[in-house]
């Protein structure tokens, strides 16, 4: 009984394995099936993924070139306005706020981004429109204002348009400002007068350019890569971290990177649960897949092919905006931007040929779109364009570089002879009549030429050396070219250097006072006492004024040094009466940026200055013509404080003598030039005398300069002139000279 228990034990054992290996058997083409089901479903559904990804982005892409296009356009609308502005003052840099405001309504268009503007003559916010609501921006000073200081000093120093922002304006709120430099031509010279200033409203800027209406998550940084909050000025910086799309705003004035997502993230739209509705289908059946894969494919096609063509429509978006970013809007010639790679990458034709940089500079641009408009300009800047272009071989480049300026770059293995023969070329065809409205306009063009002396050199040199070419070109006159050379380069580094140490001898105080004594023509008693600046450098020595004035205007800190100079000279004024030194007044030079601050009365008012002991030199060489509105109000205020006024180097220069004596000067002084000659020449000694004569008839006080010899000071004294000044009496002299000067001539009067 136990054996046949046993047997059917083993049976039934054999039966449930052969069961479950059948089960098994059954099962393995459905498990099989499931198994590339769901492979089948993984491949694909990462795949749908990254199509509705890169669909999103393609997108996402298309709007962002947008936003990024009108941004740049509005931006580049209110730079427009704002130049329009500039020149305007630069043509009438004296206009007051009455006319900066007429100017300024003519100019801001009601459907402008721009608000507001703020003109800063030296820097310091003199006027503003709409004046209402902008009073506290009145007297603003860039130089000593921490939050504003640095984008202003970039602007003045680099000479170029400076964007900042969002700003806190002192008047209140945020904008964007936008600083542009003005310089005012003075004879030869571009003397920096300030800056102007323009707001840009940021909501408006924002909502004009699309911003606000946008279904997209946005970011704008001043850097491509921000890691910095300050660093991002609209949105988060977190988007930045969220695999964005990205565009760049390019302005000759800066740069600024977008960067854009959905705002409900990636990933949104990719109709995930269709899918696996239909891959649970997938593991049901084994027809399913079949049909399922054969539906996919003809829907990958499809999508495939929407794709090609969306991305050919990206492409040549990108194409368009690439060539706007390295091509001038006006002209349609290569841009700034272009020049920059060109040089960083220059494609050589050949492997031998050097490259040659032409720097242009229109010589009457500026007359001409004083009184033809805007539009007169930009038929100028198009007619120079075309010319350059019809001079252009197949491997030259003719660019706008902003402005008035030009670029014409050629290459030759043997570069000296063909950037001549070029550059006389471009002067004799840009002299040529263009025909504005039917009116023949002659430009003419200044021109600089540099170019490769050594394969292989870092070139970002070379166009700072063509420009001092054309800063050698225009000193020497219009319608001229001049050539690079190593002493160009070692002037402008010596300038340079003697600049920096002009501003550091300022704050170090190097600036002495020296003093050369004045006598009466009669008596040859000491009349007064003139004030000399002098450098005394620290490596250089003691060096005169013809060293370093130019570099004092250049910099605009002519005014600093004579305020400082006539400080030592009423110091010593003071320290010499307490000797008992009998000087009777002091006279100082005053230079016209001087004149021109806005605070000079006020400091004057503050001085201890006793009535005639103090006097002002005017130079002939002050511009009296365009100074006229300041004189008027400045002298005779002056005048009220017990300041004297004395004309100094007459004669040099092209101011009449009806000019000079609207001001009534108290003392007119002549020009060494003048007196040198009177001994040997008896015209040049009539000269004097009827100079003297007209002093006389004015009651004005005739002071001759540069009394070399004993011979000259008898002879004006014959002619009537009343005071001496010069070698043969006495030489310029330090203050502990003078004393000991004044000691001796006592002395010698008493023995």
């Amino acid at each position: 009984m136990s054996v046949i228990h046993a047997g059917n034990l083993m049976k039934f054992r054999r039966n449930l394995a052969r069961s479950a290996i059948s089960h098994t058997s059954a099962f393995a083409p459905a498990i099989f099936a499931a198994i590339i089901a769901a492979i089948v479903v993984w491949v694909a559904t990462n795949w749908r993924l990254e199509r509705s990804l890169a669909e999103e982005r393609s997108i996402v892409a298309g709007d962002l070139a947008t936003i990024s296009s009108r941004l740049q356009t509005n931006l580049n609308s209110n730079v427009k306005l704002l130049q329009g502005l500039a020149a305007g003052i630069a043509v009438n840099p004296e206009m007051g706020q009455n006319g900066f405001s007429k100017l300024a309504a003519q100019i801001l268009q009601p459907d402008s981004q721009l608000r507001s503007f703020a003109a800063a003559p030296d820097m310091v916010v003199r006027w503003v429109y709409p004046e209402k609501g902008n009073e506290k921006a009145i007297g603003l000073d860039y130089r000593t204002n921490e939050k504003q200081r640095a984008a202003a000093m970039l602007a003045r120093n680099t000479h170029n348009i400076v964007l900042t922002g969002p700003v806190e304006l002192v008047q209140g709120g945020t904008a964007f400002v936008v600083r542009y430099p003005i310089y005012i031509t003075e004879g030869k010279s571009q003397i920096f007068w300030g800056l102007l200033s323009g707001i840009i409203d940021i909501p408006r800027l924002y909502q004009e350019s699309g911003l606000g209406s946008t279904e997209l998550e946005l970011a704008i940084s001043t850097v491509p890569e921000p890691n910095e909050p300050k660093q991002v000025f609209f949105g988060s910086m977190a988007t930045f971290s969220r695999k964005p799309v990205l565009a760049s705003v390019d302005m000759t004035y800066g740069r600024w990177t977008l960067a854009a997502l959905p705002k409900r993230g990636w990933g949104q739209k990719s109709g995930i649960g269709i899918f696996e509705f239909y891959a649970s289908l997938l593991s049901l059946c084994v027809v399913a897949p079949i049909v399922w894969i054969g539906f996919l494919t003809k829907s990958r096609q499809r999508t495939i092919e929407k794709l090609r063509l969306h991305k050919k429509k990206l492409v040549r978006a990108r194409q368009r905006l690439e060539f706007l970013s390295l091509h001038d809007a006006l002209t349609g010639l290569p841009n700034r931007r272009f020049v920059d790679r060109m040089i960083a990458q220059p494609p050589r034709p050949r492997a031998q040929d050097c490259l040659i940089l032409i720097h242009i500079d229109l010589d009457r641009f500026k007359e001409i779109n004083d009184t033809k408009g805007h539009a007169g300009g930009d038929a100028v800047l198009q007619g120079t364009a075309s010319r350059l272009a019809d001079l252009a071989g197949p491997d030259d480049v003719a660019a706008r570089i902003g402005g008035d300026e030009f670029i014409f770059a050629s290459w030759s293995a043997d570069p000296e002879p063909k950037a001549n023969a070029l550059a006389r070329q471009i002067v004799e065809t840009l002299e040529q009549p263009l025909f504005i409205d039917g009116m023949a306009c002659v430009v003419g063009a200044s021109v600089g030429v540099a170019w490769e002396t050594d394969l292989g050199r870092d070139l970002g040199q070379l166009l700072l050396d063509a420009d001092l070419a054309l800063y050698e070109a225009k000193k020497a006159g219009r319608g001229r070219a001049a050539v690079f050379t190593e002493e160009l380069r070692s002037a402008a580094i010596h300038s340079k250097e003697l600049a920096d140490e002009f501003n550091h001898a300022l704050d170090r105080d190097e600036l002495v006072a020296f003093f050369q004594p004045q006598f009466d023509a009669s008596t040859l008693a000491i009349a007064g006492v003139e004030t000399l600046a002098r450098w005394d450098h620290p490596q250089k020595g003691l060096l005169a004024p013809i060293r370093f004035l130019d570099v004092a205007e250049k910099l605009g800190r002519s005014g600093d040094m004579d305020r400082l100079i006539l400080q030592k000279a009423l110091f010593e004024l003071t320290r010499w009466d307490s000797l008992g030194m009998q000087i009777p007044r002091v006279s100082v030079n005053i230079s016209a940026r001087r004149l021109a601050q806005a605070n000079l009365l006020a400091e004057l008012s503050e001085l201890p200055i006793a009535k005639g002991r103090l006097c002002f030199e005017l130079l002939e060489t002050i511009s009296f013509n365009d100074l006229q509105p300041v004189l008027n109000e400045i002298i005779p205020a002056v005048k009220k404080l017990g300041i004297e006024i004395e004309i100094d180097d007459f004669g040099t220069e092209h101011a009449s003598i009806v000019s000079l004596l609207r001001f009534e000067p108290r003392r007119l002084k002549i020009d060494r030039e003048i007196i040198k000659p009177i001994i040997a020449s008896p015209s040049q000694r009539r000269l004097v005398s009827s100079i003297i004569e007209i002093g006389r008839s004015q009651n004005i006080d005739i002071v001759a300069e540069g009394v070399e010899t004993m011979e000259h000071a008898k002879i004006l004294k014959d002619l009537g002139c009343h005071i001496l000044q010069g070698y043969a009496l006495a030489r310029p002299m330090t203050s502990e000279q003078l004393i000991e000067f004044c000691r001796d001539s006592h002395a010698l009067q008493s023995g």
